[in-house]
């Protein structure tokens, strides 16, 4: 389907039962619903960028696997999204999804609402308007993208991604105490401050962004803090399988 900035949402038909994190039809993959409905913001239109009539189906076969999270998805509104420069140099993906008819309606008139606003305030070129970030959503996605259509980082913005229920939480605790992956660090143990706390579940990830086949949960623990800077290891734990499928370095700044 071609491109465009407004009409109805991409929506499944035939919901997939889900059983747990990850879980569901291949179908209700977002992807499908990218290629079924890719809109453009109009700076991204002007520009003839994404127009051609495949366009969509060539970008969400570049896209990297996307299912849902604990519900099968109702439908989804997919936009790429201008970079406030002309000519553009990157473009993102936003995919807002959504479980419900009620949140998908409420997505689609939020949508149409922004729309509406960058055509009152879209009178001379180079006056900037707004874009669609923001948009309320079940799940929202950015995705990088360059100018020919190559995909970049692809990340989840649901604030709702640290909000981990106590039992899950606990269970990919003691998944991670249990690992051979976190007793490898046994050696590092005897210095480490014990003010630096102990293993943490801080966000659940989707397959997007650990290249895991399905959602885990990511379980940190602090090694060393310097008062702004703090690094550790990352556990990535996946809740089915109760297995550490990848562990990983990183690094927080306080504040």
């Amino acid at each position: 389907m071609a491109n465009r900035t407004d009409g109805d949402p991409a929506v499944v038909t035939a919901p997939a039962r889900r059983t747990g994190p990850g879980a569901g039809d291949p179908d209700a993959d977002l992807r499908r619903l990218v290629a079924a409905d890719l809109r453009r913001h109009p700076r991204v239109a002007y520009q003839g960028l994404f127009g051609d009539p495949d366009a969509a189906h060539q970008l969400a076969t570049s896209l990297p696997p996307m299912p849902p999270f604990r519900q099968a998805y109702a439908g989804a509104l997919s936009v790429v999204d201008w970079d406030h420069r002309l000519p553009s140099r990157a473009l993102v993906l936003r995919i807002f999804a959504y479980y419900g008819a009620d949140t998908l309606a409420a997505g689609q008139e939020a949508f149409d609402d922004r729309l509406e606003e960058i055509g009152r305030r879209d009178r001379f070129p180079e006056f900037d308007v707004p874009d669609f970030d923001h948009l309320a959503a079940d799940e929202a996605y950015e995705v990088e993208l360059g100018i020919g259509a190559d995909v970049g980082r692809c990340r989840l913005t649901s604030a709702w991604r640290r909000e981990i229920a106590i039992p899950d939480g606990a269970s990919a605790v003691e998944i991670t105490r249990g690992s051979a992956e976190f007793k490898r660090l046994s050696p590092l143990l005897p210095s480490r401050p014990t003010h630096l706390g102990g293993l943490e579940a801080v966000s659940w990830t989707p397959p997007c962004e650990s290249q895991h086949a399905v959602w885990t949960l990511d379980v940190w623990y602090l090694l060393a803090f310097d008062g702004r800077i703090g690094t550790g290891r990352s556990f990535l734990v996946d809740p089915a399988a109760k297995a550490v499928v990848a562990v990983r370095d990183f690094s927080v700044r306080a504040g």
